[in-house]
């Protein structure tokens, strides 16, 4: 039975200040529903979304997601404000972050009764807007889930700056998850080497342990063994989403081939062509991709 979306996108859509080594991008359109479905939508993939924004979104933006063909029906609007982050990069690509409000976390109702049997749900919270109730209901009609846990990381104080910290409850969200994977700034949480971290999360459910760590390789723990990944070599003017490009390009592969080093390989192709491009443009075809990866 073909189901009606390929992939559902679960996380908040943010707002987002970037402010890079050359100067500031201010209000831009972020969050995993932003690079991960226009990632998604370059590469003719059904997507739907499931996200919290406040009154002041339709104000900033136009709901340019069903304009491309993106399917808004999760998408509701909850008080005021929407989710508000600020990125500070310095010239090696690390990051500080601030985060101002932060809209009410995503329920299992929340989620629309036509996404409950899509192929694949991608899972990327940014401000701990999930509970582990919520990957279980979304497990539970059959689908692939892919979890980058990157907000439950996160620690917001009460002066707006994020910490990034280790979650003891981790395994209670990855219990229902096939793939895993980290960034630079949560593996960071976890002592020792990057293999024994991605072994450890790997324990905890997932089939698939991926770390993407910036410009170096990208490592990856499945049934193949330890890997690692070269990235393209380019020059980058914005790094604001390029987890969520890597996430949304692999599981779009490895739902066509279930290839792990192939899916890591095209998706790490895919993160370097669109970090070329400032915000929330530039995301490479699916011909771009393969023509890419003859490079790495």
């Amino acid at each position: 039975m073909e189901r009606p979306f390929d992939v559902v996108i679960v996380g908040y859509i943010t707002i987002d200040v970037n402010t890079m080594p050359w100067g500031v991008i201010e209000n831009m359109l972020g969050g995993p529903p932003t690079y991960a479905g226009f990632t998604l939508d370059k590469l003719g993939k059904r997507v739907g979304i499931v996200s919290k924004v406040g009154t002041d979104f339709p104000e900033k933006f136009p709901l340019v997601y069903s304009r491309i063909g993106l399917d808004t029906e999760g998408i509701m609007t909850i008080g005021p404000e929407t989710t508000t982050f600020e990125n500070i990069y310095d010239e090696a690509g690390n990051r500080e972050q601030k985060c101002k409000p932060i809209t009410a976390k995503i329920t299992p109702d929340d989620i629309p009764q036509i996404y409950k049997d899509a192929a694949c749900f991608y899972i990327s919270p940014v401000a701990d807007e999930i509970t582990p109730e919520l990957v279980e209901t979304l497990k539970s009609n059959g689908g692939k889930v892919m979890l980058d846990p990157q907000g439950l990381f996160r620690k917001v104080g009460n002066d707006g700056k994020v910490r990034v910290q280790h979650r003891d409850d981790l395994a209670d969200f990855l219990a229902n998850v096939d793939i895993v994977k980290l960034g630079l700034e949560e593996l960071k949480a976890f002592a020792g080497e990057p293999k024994d971290a991605l072994e450890k999360l790997r324990g905890m459910g997932p089939d698939i342990a991926i770390a993407t760590r910036g410009g170096d390789r990208c490592v990856m723990v499945s049934k193949d063994g330890y890997l690692e990944i070269d990235p393209l070599k380019v020059e980058a003017k914005d790094l604001t989403g390029a987890g969520d490009v890597f996430g949304a390009a692999f599981i779009a592969k490895y739902m066509e081939n279930e290839d792990p080093l192939d899916s890591a390989h095209y998706a790490m192709a895919a993160a370097g062509l669109k970090i070329r491009y400032k915000g929330p443009t530039g995301f490479p075809t699916d011909e771009e991709i393969r023509e890419a990866m003859k490079t790495q």
